[in-house]
């Protein structure tokens, strides 16, 4: 399945609020911020570096990554054996219309690159 470059959102769907949740959240937007300018980092990077408890951080990447706003695309084992995700921003037009979806995802293909 080819990866979409953009997320098209209507306002009459519940994806539009919880984008809306994500994005008004402090500090989702200082982890989005941070990824804009690192190719990707893991949970206990982000923590380090930006001062933010572990598990806020693993939180809020998670309602980042429900949003479709971040990717996990490689991990790497920890000394103790766990996966170690890492994340970076899923490059990614967010479109939202006032109204339902259908049609607009098809002529908006022709204008945006997919």
């Amino acid at each position: 399945m080819p990866k979409q470059n953009f997320l098209l959102v209507s306002l009459e769907e519940s994806q539009s609020k919880q984008l809306a949740e994500v994005l008004s959240n402090d500090t989702s937007r200082k982890l989005i911020d941070y990824l804009s300018e690192h190719e990707d980092a893991t949970e206990t990077d982000l923590s380090k570096i930006l001062s933010i408890p572990l598990p806020t951080v693993h939180y809020n990447l998670q309602k980042l990554k429900e949003a479709q706003l971040v990717t996990v695309e490689e991990f790497h084992y920890s000394k103790k054996g766990r996966e170690v995700d890492h994340y970076k921003l899923a490059n990614k037009y967010i479109i939202i219309t006032p109204k339902s979806t259908r049609g607009i995802k098809t002529a908006l293909k022709s204008i945006l690159p997919v």
